[in-house]
C-alpha cells in the first residue's frame, strides 16, 4: 500500500475517480437512452389506440407518421450511442493522462 501512495498522487486518484464515475455513467446513459427509444414505441402506439384503430392501420393509412416513428427513434438511439462514447472517451483518457504520468516520473527516477 505504501508504493501505491507513492505512485498515485492525489492529483491521480481525483482524475481516477473521474474516469470511474464517467464509465460507469456512460453505462446508465446508454441503457436511458435505449429504454426511450422504447417509450418512443409505446407512446406510437397509445396514439394509435387513442384514435381506435392498430399500429399497422395508422403506418398504412399515414405513412408520414411511420416515418415520423422511426426518425424519432433512431435520433432517440444516436443520442444515447454519442454520450456513451463521449463519456467512455472521457473515462479512457483521463486513464490515459495518469498512466503517461506516471510513467514519465518512472522513467525520471530511473534516468536519476
Amino acid at each position: 500500500m505504501n508504493e501505491q501512495e507513492k505512485i498515485f498522487s492525489p492529483n491521480h486518484k481525483q482524475l481516477l475517480s473521474l474516469a470511474i464515475w464517467a464509465k460507469y455513467i456512460a453505462w446508465v446513459a446508454l441503457v436511458a437512452y435505449i429504454l426511450l427509444s422504447g417509450i418512443e414505441i409505446i407512446q406510437f402506439q397509445n396514439t394509435a389506440n387513442f384514435n381506435n384503430q392498430n399500429s399497422l392501420g395508422v403506418a398504412k393509412s399515414n405513412l408520414l407518421d411511420f416515418f415520423r416513428l422511426a426518425i424519432n427513434i433512431l435520433a432517440t438511439s444516436l443520442k444515447g450511442i454519442v454520450y456513451y462514447l463521449v463519456l467512455k472517451g472521457i473515462s479512457l483518457g483521463l486513464n490515459m493522462i495518469v498512466e503517461t504520468d506516471i510513467n514519465y516520473r518512472e522513467q525520471e527516477r530511473y534516468a536519476q
